[in-house]
């Protein structure tokens, strides 16, 4: 006896589980990067789904912006002007799609593209959005990076205070910080618009600290406990 599988389409023409591949063909067939997986159980395969339902969409959008980002994939779609919401949108949303864009025609034609199936974009686009699609996260933090440098750039400089991490001090630039701090268990870090707050928040944190370890390891803790051994042995 055949197992029974049941398909997830979770973008396509029509979105939902279907439990014939043919059926499946016709809502991905021509559809720009759809989505889908096979499962074993329906259960999982409506969950795929519902994981992949935008939460709400917003189209309400200041046309005078100087830029816009279409998400056509993400927890809440539509468009936007500021790249933090942007960000808060995508977050833990599997497989997120979005754009950048100068103009807003193009910002809603490619989210009409991508989030419904609607071609009224230029075809050639689909090479250049950022997607995480096959897992390729790394894409998109790239992407992320790349965005906030150049939020960086436009409000003048930043500086980095990494008062715990593999190495402690300010830095002018968010590589450095990351080298500072990556993979460092509890490290602490923040970003300041002028250097004399970040050095403060470096000097501040570390005497902070020193002097929880002065109270956490006292000579009187020690002394104490080297009598209760010497006691004992005798």
């Amino acid at each position: 006896m055949a197992e029974h599988s049941f398909y997830a389409v979770g973008h396509g023409k029509k979105p939902g589980v279907y439990e014939k591949w043919t059926d499946v063909q016709e809502q991905i067939k021509d559809f720009p990067q759809p989505v889908y997986k096979k499962f074993a159980t329906k259960e999982e395969a409506e969950e795929y789904v519902k994981v992949r339902r935008p939460e709400r969409i917003s189209l309400e959008v200041d046309e005078e912006a100087d830029k816009f980002y279409a998400v056509a994939r993400g927890k809440v779609v539509g468009i936007f002007t500021d790249y933090n919401e942007v960000k808060n949108h995508i977050a833990d949303y599997p497989q997120p799609l979005y754009k950048k864009f100068e103009k807003l025609d193009e910002a809603k034609a490619y989210y009409k593209k991508y989030s419904n199936g609607e071609e009224d974009g230029n075809p050639k686009e689909s090479k250049a959005h950022n997607t995480a699609t096959d897992n390729n996260e790394k894409e998109v933090k790239e992407t992320e990076n790349v965005e906030e440098k150049k939020e960086q750039t436009n409000k003048g400089p930043s500086f980095y205070a990494v008062a715990y991490g593999h190495k402690t001090g300010v830095f002018k630039t968010w590589e450095e910080c990351l080298e500072a701090t990556k993979d460092f268990k509890g490290a602490k870090f923040k970003k300041f618009d002028n250097e004399e707050d970040a050095k403060l928040f470096v000097e501040g944190r570390n005497i902070k600290e020193a002097e929880d370890r002065k109270r956490a390891h006292s000579p009187d803790d020690v002394a104490d406990g080297v009598e209760d051994k010497s006691a004992k042995k005798g």
